[in-house]
């Protein structure tokens, strides 16, 4: 299966990469940086015949007639899915209008002009940022209700999430103009490769929340893989992150976590189902609801 990775240079695209190529599939990797000759290197000595699988294009995504130009380098038919990864991965340190424009801009022109060529297969990384999470300001985050699901409204005030509700919401809109095609927007959190790692920035504002390199990448391809019929159509988000917390002491459960932590002191939740976390197996399982991936996808997360 030919499938085009943007955002193939980054932390994650790299990862992805990597297992799309291990998993037997070509892909045109895309990014507005080259891939790392370290990488290059490495996937050279892997498949002697790497120039057969894997092409690579250096793109401005910003760019409407660069993304055209690059679809149209490849026959209608011939590419089978889409994984777009690319977007401002670090918002903090860029201009606020630079991580809204951009994320947006090029969310649309790629999946727009994906559409446009026959793809009918597409992923976008969204985040559970999608809500307010992370770069909200301080004391001000709030949910509904715990476990968060898909349903969960966006309480959006900073660049960064508010690109990502504009970009689920882009995918929505091209769903109803390109009626046969589905989009999977993947809502991720800190992907990493290990729970070790995971538990070194772990923090309670983001609620001891990671996503597992593998299972990151395992959920793009099950988006563009997994038999539709009869499950769903168009445009569906799902909650892709780790079934258990991030927290190294394995005595403390996830409602002890809650309970110490500044969410309990502000009113800032709604309601929190507490048979969540029933049973001994349930103590330490996570805060977001990820069975919708699991009945629609087939993904459960692998640490």
């Amino acid at each position: 299966m030919r499938i085009l990775l943007t955002g193939s240079s980054g932390v994650v695209g790299t990862y992805v990469l990597t297992y799309l190529l291990e998993q037997d599939h070509n892909v045109i990797a895309v990014d507005r940086i080259p891939l790392a000759q370290s990488t290059l290197d490495s996937l050279s000595a892997k498949y002697p015949n790497l120039d057969d699988i894997l092409d690579v294009h250096t793109v401005d995504l910003t760019s409407i007639e660069q993304v055209k130009d690059l679809f149209s380098q490849y026959s209608k038919g011939t590419i089978k899915g889409l994984i777009h990864l690319a977007a401002i991965p670090h918002p903090e340190s860029h201009d606020p209008r630079f991580v809204h424009n951009t994320n947006t801009t090029i969310s649309y022109n790629v999946l727009y002009t994906a559409a446009e060529h026959g793809i009918q297969r597409l992923v976008q990384a969204s985040s559970v940022n999608y809500t307010g999470l992370a770069y909200t300001t301080k004391g001000r985050q709030k949910f509904e209700r715990l476990p968060i699901t898909e349903e969960e409204p966006s309480h959006a005030e900073d660049p960064y999430a508010l690109s990502k509700q504009i970009c689920e919401i882009q995918a929505i809109s091209l769903c109803r103009l390109f009626p046969t095609i589905s989009i999977a927007s993947l809502r991720f959190h800190h992907i990493l490769p290990t729970l070790s790692e995971a538990e070194e920035w772990s923090r309670h504002d983001e609620f001891w929340t990671w996503t597992s390199s593998l299972s990151a990448s395992q959920a793009c391809l099950l988006g563009l893989t997994t038999p539709q019929e009869g499950k769903w159509k168009g445009h569906e988000a799902f909650n892709i992150v780790a079934s258990d917390i991030a927290w190294k002491d394995p005595a403390v459960s996830s409602l002890d976590l809650l309970e110490k932590s500044e969410w309990s002191e502000d009113g800032r939740i709604g309601q929190v189902d507490t048979t969540w976390w029933g049973g001994d197996d349930g103590k330490r399982k996570g805060f977001w609801d990820c069975r919708k991936a699991e009945r629609l996808l087939g993904w459960v997360h692998t640490p």
